[in-house]
């Protein structure tokens, strides 16, 4: 039987079957029993918008089913049956629609009242044809995604099928499949898919035809999903809130002028903790009563504006042999980057939203994003002020100092992928002392006269300050990090330098003995309004070994100097 954490997925599912068509409801209704033996409570404030995850969690853990639950969700595990069918304009798309009763499509006006004009259920599956069209130019032809395999006839052909039908008001769109549909071969499992949309979409956040284009973006990407990567069933939670968040990111990708994403934020701004430690949970986590993934697409928005919009075709691409933090690693590595120092930066953008968004530098619709709701808030009282907490493997905290004319957020991101994967992971205690004396922590030297340090591995931990008045990296001190160098762990050097105006610096690294051991030219950079250099390791690999260096900085007439210790 399927872990007990699932129940809280069940919880979700649950309640969204108010109002949702016979169908689906009844599939929902017998999973749940099944998954949850019954021992669900339900919470009427959340609903789920895709219905693709139990389905996916059934199959996945299939094996483990008994042959009664098995014999019961064989019978469900069907694709609907419709009136009457037609080919899209492209020939890629069979539609599925009844022309009469519960089912039947309907056009609904911009007010969200239905259209009493005869014929309108032609005109909205004419709707359905063209959009998910649209949908293919762009996943498979534009952005290069490997179209979803063929069902080998099922459904009248060899064309991708879409059901419409009376989905109700909390379920926007599913991607399903039968227990025949399972492709051979390779680490996942993979299956050819179809698609069930709403019938008219009347009633929902995101109505009418604006609804069915984010259904088509989203749901069609899971079919390229369990088609073409499949699903790690052998990974704690199946990685399934980076399907989720990938999708949603999808919906933006195709319909940017949409923005149906936007209503899921707040869960992620504001929410996606522990209520009563406040303390946030994994970003790996999944089926938390409320959290999907939808949230965290905010993540993918990241990636794709640090490195390109190919990168996450590339993390799917990398997904069929490896899960997803692996993947990530390898892939960052491929830019020049790491998993560590991306997720803590991650930390950082999510800082500038609502009215502290800079859309130029980092999230696009980051002005519309709700504002970062702090964890844990403190007051510095002019001489020395402590937080001790916890945090959870690879998980971002945001702490909230108050001055007497200002606030310093300390970003903390734990950036413990391997740990973050264990079912069994355990937070990890860390202490933050803002002070104006002296500390025997870790520290940074902040503006005001104040320091700030920091209890934790440094490996584990990463934490930038950030300053609301500027709105800037809070830290004055010109420090290289990280500090030591692990050339085989991190994938580059920062150096901090003053206010200069040259656009490259020469950098010397000297060994113990004043030797030159490296030098090389770099482009300095702007980052989060400090002047840096930033030095790949693997121009460092080939000439340094482990021991302590002397760093020169040669910009213009400007010259600065670090001592950096390097671990090969």
């Amino acid at each position: 039987m399927m872990n007990r954490m699932l129940w809280s997925i069940g919880l979700t599912f649950f309640i969204c079957t108010i109002g949702i068509g016979t169908e689906q409801k009844k599939f929902v209704q017998t999973a749940l029993r099944i998954i949850a033996s019954g021992d669900v409570e339900t919470d009427p404030r959340h609903a789920v918008k895709c219905g693709t995850s139990l389905v996916a969690l059934v199959h996945a853990d299939w094996s483990g089913l008994s042959s009664v639950a098995k014999s019961e969700l064989s019978g469900l595990l069907v694709r609907p049956e419709r009136q009457t069918s037609r080919l899209s304009p492209s020939k890629r798309f069979r539609v599925h629609y009844d022309t009469s009763g519960v089912h039947t499509p309907a056009m609904i006006t911009s007010t969200g009242i239905p259209m009493q004009k005869p014929g309108t259920h032609e005109q909205y599956v004419d709707s359905v044809a063209a959009i998910f069209d649209q949908v293919w130019r762009l996943q498979v032809e534009q952005l290069g995604y490997a179209p979803p395999p063929s069902d080998n006839g099922q459904g009248g052909g060899n064309e991708y099928d879409i059901y419409i039908g009376d989905l109700g008001t909390g379920t926007f769109g599913q991607t399903s499949w039968t227990l025949n549909d399972a492709i051979p071969g390779g680490p996942t499992q993979r299956y050819s898919t179809f698609i069930e949309v709403d019938n008219d979409y009347l009633g929902y956040r995101t109505p009418g035809l604006n609804g069915l284009r984010v259904t088509a973006a989203h749901e069609f990407h899971h079919a390229v999903q369990i088609g073409t990567t499949g699903i790690w069933s052998t990974v704690p939670r199946y990685d399934f809130y980076f399907y989720e968040l990938s999708a949603v990111w999808m919906e933006d990708v195709v319909f940017d002028d949409v923005n149906d994403y936007l209503f899921d934020l707040p869960s992620f701004f504001h929410g996606f903790r522990e209520l009563q430690t406040q303390r946030s949970y994994p970003f790996t986590s999944y089926g938390l009563a409320t959290y999907f993934g939808y949230e965290r697409s905010v993540f993918a928005h990241f990636l794709a504006r640090r490195f390109g919009t190919d990168v996450m075709r590339e993390i799917w691409e990398g997904m069929r042999s490896v899960p997803v933090l692996a993947t990530l690693e390898r892939v960052l590595k491929t830019k020049g980057a790491d998993l560590a120092t991306e997720f803590a930066l991650f930390g950082v953008w999510n800082f500038y939203t609502a009215d502290r968004a800079d859309t130029l530098r980092y999230y696009p619709e980051g002005h519309l994003y709700p504002r970062l709701l702090p964890n844990i808030t403190s007051s510095y009282t002019g001489t020395t002020t402590m937080v001790a907490s916890s945090a959870y493997p690879l998980s971002l905290q945001s702490v909230q100092f108050h001055l007497s004319s200002d606030t310093i957020t300390a970003t903390v991101a734990n950036v413990e992928a391997s740990a973050a994967m264990s079912s069994e992971s355990n937070p990890r205690p860390y202490e933050i002392v803002l002070t104006a004396g002296h500390t025997s922590h870790a520290s940074q030297r902040l503006g005001k006269g104040m320091t700030a340090g920091f209890s934790g591995d440094a490996r584990s931990w990463r934490v930038m300050y950030l300053e609301s008045s500027t709105r800037r990296n809070a830290s004055i001190a010109a420090e290289v990090a990280p500090n030591p160098l692990r050339l085989h762990e991190t994938s580059r050097l920062t150096l901090p330098l003053g206010d200069v105006s040259s656009l490259d610096a020469e950098v010397f690294f000297l060994d113990g003995s004043l030797d030159l051991t490296y030098s090389g030219r770099y482009p300095i950079v702007d980052s989060f309004g400090k002047k840096v250099i930033i030095v790949p390791s693997n121009d460092l690999l080939p000439e340094l070994s482990t021991g302590i260096y002397f760093v020169i900085a040669r910009c213009g007439d400007e010259e600065f100097r670090w001592k950096v210790a390097v671990l090969k």
